[in-house]
């Protein structure tokens, strides 16, 4: 049976054309043009993040035509934080900020992926030049707002970030949104990590902006809420920059 049988998942929002086996075991994840880019960038992590002991899905095949790519990968056991409440959830969350100090505590001069803000900056005038801003998809303060207009809010609060970012450069998830992390369902601490296209080094804040964001958010996640977000904080360990998790939340608004 080739992966284009295998059943299709119509959850996520990367984009990408996603399958599962009949068995469960392996999914496997197409896309052609920008969507080909980021199966690459998610490769080459993957296949780097296998040498680190950070939990994350076995790569089994790659295929690539220049075109469309397509990545098979081993299903990483558990379930998306995303799907919890109540007394499960509190546990995953803290679990979650736990994951997250353990990842950042990797040793940044291993990791060859840079995301600091020299690269992403430069990344978010492109995609606002190319069209590729999903300027629907902004944060509710800035509804209704173009890219270009945004963009230049985060240029001018650039400087200041870059003159923080360099005490606090560590290996960052990239989109550390509670569905692209796993738990175990009995003990739920955390199983593995999905969607790494974006792992690289940058300040701690991006992980921290990211998922604070996602675990406050009820819309997206009902069975969390803000104290759970504190929780997450509270359980990483380390104070936080209220200033840079607005910045990092507006930095991924081009992403």
């Amino acid at each position: 049976m080739s992966v284009s049988d295998w059943d299709k998942i119509s959850t996520g929002r990367s984009g990408a054309d996603v399958r599962r086996s009949p068995d469960g075991r392996a999914y496997a994840k197409s896309g052609a043009g920008i969507l080909r880019e980021d199966l690459v960038a998610e490769r080459e992590r993957l296949a780097w993040l296998a040498r680190t002991g950070l939990p994350s899905p076995e790569i089994l095949d790659w295929a690539d035509d220049d075109e469309t790519a397509t990545l098979t990968l081993r299903t990483v056991p558990g379930i998306p934080i995303s799907e919890l409440s109540g007394p499960d959830a509190s546990s995953a969350i803290e679990s979650l900020g736990r994951f997250l100090a353990r990842l950042h505590a990797t040793p940044r001069e291993t990791c060859p992926f840079e995301r600091w803000l020299a690269v992403t900056v430069a990344l978010a005038r492109v995609r606002v030049d190319e069209g590729l801003v999903d300027e629907a998809d902004f944060d509710d303060e800035r509804a209704g707002r173009a890219g270009p207009d945004v963009l230049a809010d985060l240029l001018d609060r650039r400087q200041r970030a870059e003159e923080l970012e360099g005490a606090d450069l560590v290996v960052c998830h990239g989109d550390a949104c509670l569905p692209n992390f796993l738990v175990d369902p009995e003990t739920f601490e955390v199983t593995g990590m999905v969607d790494v296209h974006r792992l690289g080094v940058a300040d701690r804040h991006l992980d921290l902006a990211l998922a604070t964001r996602s675990t406050a958010d009820t819309t997206l996640n009902p069975g969390f809420g803000e104290e759970a977000a504190q929780a997450l904080v509270a359980a990483y360990g380390r104070e936080v920059d209220p200033w840079r998790i607005e910045f990092y939340r507006l930095l991924d608004e081009f992403f």
